[in-house]
């Protein structure tokens, strides 16, 4: 490859000749459009259609659930007093959690409500790279507040588009002056918001300089601050000495969790009975263990889930057909070629039963609608399920709605030994915890009025709350024995420990029992029941019901590492076979060991790194490989020890790429050797 030799090169895109090749290639790619093309129009406003009418949920649920934190800090903003009389700066400072990613909305939806609040706010964004000395941080700070494209000089209709040029600073005359000169023109009351989005990332000395810089100037500009902070509170005090802290007046403000919000998204957006997109239990479980143990962003998070929703979707038209409205269903089966039907007979959820017949059209259409009555009922169980064990101790199930749904679309959640676990926990409840807990369940079962199970299952509750309800607590009901429970205790004289060990557990199971309350009895009755006759026909899995393949997706392979990227064999299968990525001729390899000159030098540097059998690499061995491969001249020279000076540069170069990405160091015990840090591939 001769138009790059270097990875830091190789960021742009390099297209092929066109040859014979790419020519088959693009007219078999327009054959396929022509013959997709009612696949990629049918799949793409589905997709479409049920991403906006999540993202609108998000929306509205991201809205209410930041509506408080968000208006606190604005009145503390705009209503504090910073006259004369009072120098310290208004400081709000906002524990937003260690969800980076998910800093910047928060900080952008601030700044908007600050700009629509009536008194007049100028907000200026600054982050941890504006903090590389004070002049930097004032600069961008000024060049953000006089040059806003909401500068209130601004909105008159009738100025002139000439004035509105002249009236733009360069970066150069941003100065503290150049800001008074612009506020004294601004109207009455107008405040200035700083707001330092990642505080840790600042550099404090250039930090605490800038606040004292602001509170030098508090009497001509009415400044406030906002820092957001990822940790605690403590830091602020711990970062900025007490001469600057007595500069501030400060206010803590705390978001909610990302787990919380985790929770309300899967809640009240995706496990709703109204929601078209349904996830199975391994994609929700790994979904949320990257949440948990990676970034700790709901940005991610949902993007990920959006990428789900497109895997699922891209050019499968019955999965299309199936989320669609029933009214539809019909006509857009009636337009599926047989190719797509015999996928129909092909799954694995039928038992390969479905044939090509006259009548697996209504078969079809029948089977959906079962499943989707099923995933209703199993939501509603889910819910019920979750008012039963949620607060119980140890949470054998879990307290969140997404725990039970991940456990209950693998298998049948009251098969599980926690399910028992619960049970029994739940025989030990108080008669008034009982009844609150039915009043719940009752209340889901009656806002569930089109599901004909639920109504039949609400009946059923009410009478068991009203046999807990006149169950007395003290009546002792005697029961009795039969001729098994007056079955003789048996001779505890064994030979054998085994032996003796049995005996004790028969025992144990012919004493005496303990006598039941009336109320204990009805408790146990009741909960049995609850549990055969209610739960277990709503807790269904869906997974087990014919076509839910293509309702719900559960493919994890296909998205595990799209997902979540894998770096090192990206970047071992970059520097092995460099064509993989950048696709040109001159780089196409016989096989996976061979090394061409034309590649980018970190790759052929790479690859003479893996030929050492050892830790310590001599770098002039290094150099000399790499000019054998590299410079074809270099050879013909009688005396070895002179080296080319762009080979060299060109060598130095990669080396220190590699050094950057981690495969060598320095070493600790020879100047002329670099260690590797890598163990065969990657």
């Amino acid at each position: 490859m001769d138009s790059t030799v270097s990875a830091s090169k190789g960021c742009f895109v390099f297209k092929k000749q066109n040859s014979e090749k790419n020519k088959k290639r693009k007219s078999k790619g327009k054959k396929q459009l022509k013959s997709n093309e009612l696949k990629t129009e049918l799949w793409h406003s589905t997709f479409i259609d049920i991403w906006t009418d999540v993202k609108s949920k998000l929306d509205d649920l991201n809205e209410s659930i930041y509506s408080k934190f968000i208006s606190e800090s604005v009145d503390f903003m705009t209503t504090t007093n910073n006259t004369a009389s009072h120098k310290n700066i208004p400081t709000a400072c906002l524990l937003t959690g260690v969800n980076l990613p998910d800093h910047e909305s928060l900080f952008g939806l601030l700044a908007s409500s600050l700009e629509k609040s009536k008194p007049p706010v100028a907000v200026a964004i600054l982050f941890s790279e504006h903090f590389t000395s004070v002049k930097s941080a004032v600069v961008n700070m000024v060049s953000q507040l006089i040059n806003s494209k909401d500068d209130y000089s601004d909105s008159d209709e009738e100025i002139d588009e000439s004035l509105n040029q002249k009236s733009f600073i360069k970066r150069s005359e941003c100065s503290i002056s150049t800001l008074i000169d612009w506020y004294n023109d601004q109207p009455i009351g107008t405040r200035v918001a700083i707001l330092v989005k990642d505080f840790e990332m600042c550099q404090q000395t250039v930090l605490q300089n800038f606040i004292l810089l602001l509170s030098c100037y508090i009497d001509m500009i009415p400044f406030v601050l906002a820092i957001g902070i990822a940790t605690s509170i403590s830091n602020l005090h711990n970062a900025l000495p007490h001469h600057v802290v007595t500069k501030l007046k400060v206010k803590m403000f705390v978001s909610e969790a990302s787990v919380v919000f985790l929770n309300n998204i899967m809640d009240k957006v995706f496990l709703k009975p109204d929601c078209s997109f349904y996830l199975g239990g391994r994609i929700l479980e790994y979904v949320t263990e990257v949440f948990l143990y990676y970034n700790f962003s709901i940005k991610q998070f949902v993007e990920s889930l959006k990428f789900c929703l497109m895997e699922h979707l891209y050019l499968k038209p019955l999965n299309c057909i199936c989320v669609a409205h029933e009214s539809a269903q019909g006509d857009l089966f009636d337009s599926l070629d047989e190719e797509t039907l015999k996928e129909l007979t092909k799954l694995r959820s039928t038992n390969y039963k479905l044939k090509l017949d006259y009548n697996l059209k209504e078969t079809f259409l029948k089977l959906i609608k079962e499943l989707k009555t099923c995933i209703e009922d199993f939501n509603i169980g889910l819910r019920i399920l979750q008012i039963l064990v949620a607060d119980l101790p140890n949470s054998p199930l879990g307290t969140q709605l997404r725990e039970m749904y991940s456990i209950g679309m693998k298998k049948h959640i009251i098969d599980d030994p926690s399910f028992k676990t619960c049970l029994q926990l739940l025989k030990f409840l108080s008669k008034g915890d009982l009844l609150t807990k039915f009043d719940k369940i009752c209340h889901i079962l009656k806002n569930s009025k089109k599901n004909k199970r639920a109504k039949y299952a609400l009946k059923l509750v009410q009478s068991y709350a009203i046999s807990i309800e006149e169950a007395q607590l003290s009546n002792v009901i005697v029961e009795a024995k039969t001729q098994v429970d007056l079955k003789p205790l048996e001779n505890l004289k064994v030979v054998s420990r085994s032996q003796f060990k049995k005996k004790l557990i028969d025992n144990v199971k012919h004493e005496d029992i303990r006598p039941m309350t009336e109320f204990e009895k009805a408790r146990s009755k009741t909960l049995d029941d609850l549990t055969d006759v209610i739960l277990r026909q709503f807790l269904t899995p869906p997974t087990t019901m014919p076509l839910h393949e293509l309702l719900i997706f559960d493919d994890l392979p296909s998205i595990k590492r799209k997902i979540i990227g894998e770096d090192r064999a990206a970047q071992y299968t970059a520097f092995v076979n460099p064509q993989h990525y950048i696709d040109c001729d001159c780089c196409e390899l016989e096989y996976t060991e061979q090394i061409l000159k034309t590649m980018p030098d970190i790759c052929i540097v790479y690859k003479l790194h893996l030929e050492s059998r050892f830790d310590q690499i001599n770098i002039y061995d290094w150099l000399q490989k790499f000019i054998s491969v590299v410079g074809s001249d270099q050879n013909e020279l009688d005396n070895d020890n002179d080296v080319d000076p762009a080979l060299q540069a060109r060598f130095i170069r990669a080396i220190n790429e590699l050094q950057h990405l981690g495969y060598i160091r320095k070493s600790k015990y020879k100047a002329d050797h670099m260690q590797r840090l890598t163990c065969g591939s990657y």
